[in-house]
Parts: structure tokens; C-alpha cells; sequence
């Protein structure tokens, strides 16, 4: 096992007041993808996305008018919790396989995948990285410290930074950040840092990441608005600058987020087992 050194820290004052961003309706997702959990926007018009927990171990390729292009299998991958996308300077994609929503999984694992928009077949083979949490000793801890179900990681400097959505209960309204080598293995989630978020369940729990390697910002999704970090030291995203963006009215669950360019940003809902979500767009000011 790898293990990246670093000092934990906990960021609990309040967030800044709230910005009103207004979501926008792009189109709707095909019908197969009822659950998208994580998105990857390659180009403009094109967006690979998965389904979540015990479905195919699939990704999907579509365009912004909701039409599904082509579909590639990760032939050696299950797909147990399947929660969000990263991608690398390589634009190779990583698979978050580490949902945990009763914190008691001990088989957490990243997927790694070449560039999928150069692949010319329909199935591919995948690198795993898998991983414990350093600071985790029960499976599942007591309902107070469930604070290990990741939906959420970023690329950045050769390690994969995730963020937890927070189960515990009553609620703590933290996320902690964890950080692994972004390389195939078996590998330590160190603990670098925390942050409050809320102290209810929708505002507080992240449900995705993502970050812009042209203008170093990298933010965070929750049902309810997107949080912004920038111009933060090195790695230590949440001693930056903190924007909380709030969304003009609720879209229901918002689990996937991508920026386009620089301030357009795309989020996918999650439907119902006979109706597929949405694909949004919200410009940031």
C-alpha cells in the first residue's frame, strides 16, 4: 500500500452568504440512463455518464440533445455504488466505485479507463485502484461517525481527492476530504482536511465534484446549490476562497456535475426506475 502524508485539518465556520444561480433545463436523458451519478464532458456537445448502484457496469455517451451515441462496457468492473467521474491531463476517466451508504464496505475501488472517446470497440478493460480509509476501524461505525460513503473525487497532481457525503445521524454537516495516488494499487485514504457544510441533509450532503484544471476551480454539489473553491494554497481547497452558489429552485437529485468551459457547467438528476432525470446547465457569474 501507498500512503500520502499529510496534515488533517477541520474548517468549521460558517459559510458566506448565498449566490442565486438559475438552473436551466437542457434536455432529457435517455430512458436507460434513470440513474446518472457522474458525468464527464469530453466536448461541448458530448457527455459520457453511468447509472449508480447495482446497475450495469456501463458508460454511456450522449449528446446535449439527450440522444444516447454509443454505449462501452467495463468488461472486468462491477458496478456496486458507482458515484461520479474524474478525469486526468491524459483524459484518462476514473470510475468512483465507493459509494457507502451504510459505511460498511470494504471493497472500495477507483476504475481507471483510457480516454474513452478513442477507444473504437464497445468494451474495455479497467485498472483498479483500490483503498481503505486510514481513519476507519468499524464496518459500520455507530450511526453518529457514518461519514465514509464517497460521491464525490476530483484529479489533481497525480492523486484522486474525494469528498464524503455525510450519513451520519443525527447528521454532523461535514464533509471530510480523503486523498489516494492516482495510480493502480492498493493504496490509504489519508484524511487531509473538513469542512462544515450544514447542518440539514440536502444543503449539507455532497453529492459530486469536480475541477477546472484551466482556472484552478474546483467545486462541490449538493441537492441544493454548488459550492466554489479558489485561490486555495497547493491542495488545501477549503482554506481558499469559498463561493456558495444556491440554486434559484430545487431540480430534484442532482447527483453528476461537469464544468463545459470556464463558468458553464452541466449537472444530471437522477429519475425513477420508469422515467429518466435531466441534464441542466447553470452559468456561473
Amino acid at each position: 500500500m501507498i500512503l500520502l502524508a499529510f496534515f488533517a485539518c477541520v474548517k468549521d465556520e460558517p459559510l458566506p452568504q448565498p449566490d442565486i444561480i438559475v438552473p436551466r433545463t437542457v434536455a432529457k436523458l435517455p430512458d436507460i440512463i434513470y440513474e446518472s451519478s457522474g458525468i464527464h464532458v469530453s466536448a461541448p456537445n458530448i457527455i459520457w455518464t453511468h447509472n449508480d448502484s447495482g446497475h450495469t457496469n456501463d458508460l454511456f455517451q450522449i449528446d446535449t440533445t439527450g440522444q444516447l451515441v454509443r454505449t462501452l462496457r467495463v468488461a472486468n468492473a462491477t458496478n456496486i455504488d458507482w458515484e461520479d467521474l474524474a478525469v486526468d491531463n491524459q483524459r484518462r476517466v476514473y470510475i468512483n466505485d465507493a459509494g457507502n451508504n451504510n459505511n460498511n464496505r470494504r471493497d472500495l475501488v477507483i476504475y481507471r479507463i483510457p480516454d474513452p472517446d478513442n477507444i473504437s470497440g464497445d468494451v474495455v478493460m479497467a485498472e483498479r485502484i483500490d483503498f481503505v480509509f486510514e481513519d476507519q476501524t468499524e464496518f459500520p461505525p455507530p450511526p453518529s461517525y457514518r461519514n465514509y460513503c464517497i460521491e464525490a473525487i476530483i484529479w489533481k497532481d497525480d492523486s484522486i481527492f474525494m469528498f464524503t457525503k455525510d450519513r451520519s445521524n443525527p447528521i454532523t454537516g461535514y464533509t471530510k476530504m480523503y486523498a489516494v495516488p492516482a495510480i493502480p494499487g492498493e493504496h490509504v485514504a489519508v484524511l487531509l482536511d473538513s469542512l462544515f457544510v450544514d447542518n440539514e441533509n440536502h444543503p449539507a450532503r455532497i453529492t459530486a465534484a469536480d475541477y477546472n484544471p484551466n482556472t484552478g476551480e474546483m467545486v462541490l454539489l449538493t441537492r441544493t446549490g454548488i459550492l466554489s473553491f479558489t485561490d486555495y494554497p497547493g491542495n488545501r481547497f477549503f482554506d481558499g476562497k469559498i463561493i456558495d452558489y444556491q440554486f434559484s429552485h430545487l431540480i430534484g437529485q442532482v447527483e453528476a456535475i461537469a464544468f463545459v468551459d470556464n463558468r458553464r457547467i452541466f449537472i444530471t438528476s437522477e429519475g425513477s426506475s420508469s422515467m429518466a432525470g435531466n441534464l441542466y446547465e447553470v452559468i456561473l457569474p
